[in-house]
């Protein structure tokens, strides 16, 4: 079981030389996203995925240029640390590294912890975060510092693979997913109220043929992609809370058959056809972008564990036939969780892997052992 997410949490706030009641010298505030980070034991060693939020009450923008992870005992000794700073040039520098460093004035700055992957004897259970901020000229720099004490994931709901046979992750659970990084400062996610990252560890899976092409000619229509129509099933009992079918499936190149306008008043309609399955445990299944008319079930319906909910499609905004799959922590957009399944090996030149169960990540080819 996951521990609780109630956090034992400690922000403090260190100010630079200059007064605090000079608005132009106030610190950056600083919170993490989500409010309690997990830690996942993994089997190449431990990942720890959470985003900074900093917010800037002064009245000079400020420009991130130190960011470091210190981790400490049980009895607050240093036992390591890892830094991005100033040393090198403006592209040879280590905070280079972070693409967004720019927190204006009066405003919002979303970091993505660049600290993710640990050794398995690392400790990771009291870790700070500090942040040095320049704000340009001769104005002072400011220090920003949070204190966190991450908790180890383990999953609630029993889960099996939803597809069937060779399957190419796309996009997976690891750190190169494109859906591992949102800027909930955006106008979409603040007209949405969304205060986490609902897609932090979702998946996009595809079909591909032996030379890893996902079509057979050039892709055009929808049945051309190898993986149209490829049956989803559900991963973990549970209870159907949502559900959509009818959009039409996308057009290579072309937009989706919906425009801002109308996504602003639905956010849903980004998913397509789609099914959220709730485990019953504080956890959510979603399974997106499905075919058109391909949907099985209706709200209110109980499934279980490997029962069919749809088929592959190209639905909402796909730009690739995919199955879009992520387990989140509730059945709005709330926070993104990882989701292990069982079962499952890994694709390793000629041969597979011996099964595991666990995560998928980005660039593997996998198969379900057993359903």
């Amino acid at each position: 079981m996951r521990p609780s997410l109630l956090p034992s949490l400690f922000v403090v706030l260190l100010l630079s030389c200059c007064p605090a009641r000079d608005a132009l010298a106030q610190a950056p505030s600083v919170r993490p996203l989500p409010q309690q980070p997990l830690v996942e034991r993994l089997r190449d060693g431990q990942q720890l995925n959470f985003d900074l939020l900093f917010e800037n009450a002064g009245d000079k923008p400020l420009e991130l240029v130190e960011l470091q992870l210190t981790r400490f005992d049980h009895a607050g000794r240093f036992i390591g640390q890892r830094r991005l700073d100033r040393n090198g040039d403006g592209t040879t520098m280590g905070i280079a590294t972070v693409p967004n460093r720019a927190l204006p004035a009066h405003g919002k700055l979303v970091v993505f912890n660049p600290f993710t992957r640990f050794d398995a004897d690392e400790a990771l259970d009291r870790i700070r975060i500090e942040a040095v901020f320049a704000a340009g000229g001769d104005g002072p720099e400011q220090r920003s510092a949070i204190d966190l004490q991450p908790q180890a994931f383990g999953p609630r709901t029993r889960m099996s693979f939803p597809l069937r046979g060779e399957v190419f992750v796309h996009d997976g659970h690891d750190l190169y997913a494109h859906h591992r990084r949102l800027d909930i400062t955006g106008g979409m996610t603040t007209h949405f109220g969304i205060t986490g990252n609902f897609m932090r560890y979702a998946h996009d899976f595809v079909v591909t043929d032996d030379k890893g092409k996902l079509f057979r000619t050039d892709g055009a229509t929808p049945g051309d992609w190898y993986g149209y129509g490829t049956p989803v099933f559900a991963s973990g009992d549970g209870v159907v809370r949502d559900m959509r079918d009818g959009m039409p499936d996308n057009r290579k190149g072309a937009p989706p058959p919906f425009d801002q306008a109308a996504l602003m008043k639905d956010l849903r309609l980004f998913l397509g056809n789609h099914v959220l399955v709730d485990h019953g445990n504080g956890e959510y299944s979603l399974y997106a972008h499905l075919k058109q008319g391909s949907v099985a079930v209706k709200p209110g319906q109980r499934v279980a564990r490997g029962e069919q909910l749809g088929a592959m499609g190209m639905s909402g905004d796909a730009f690739l036939v995919h199955l879009h799959y992520q387990l989140q922590s509730g059945p709005g957009f709330e926070e993104g969780l990882p989701a292990y399944f069982e079962g499952m090996r890994l694709r390793i030149g000629d041969s597979w892997s011996s099964p595991f169960d666990g995560p998928v990540d980005s660039g593997m080819v996998v198969e379900a052992v057993a359903p």
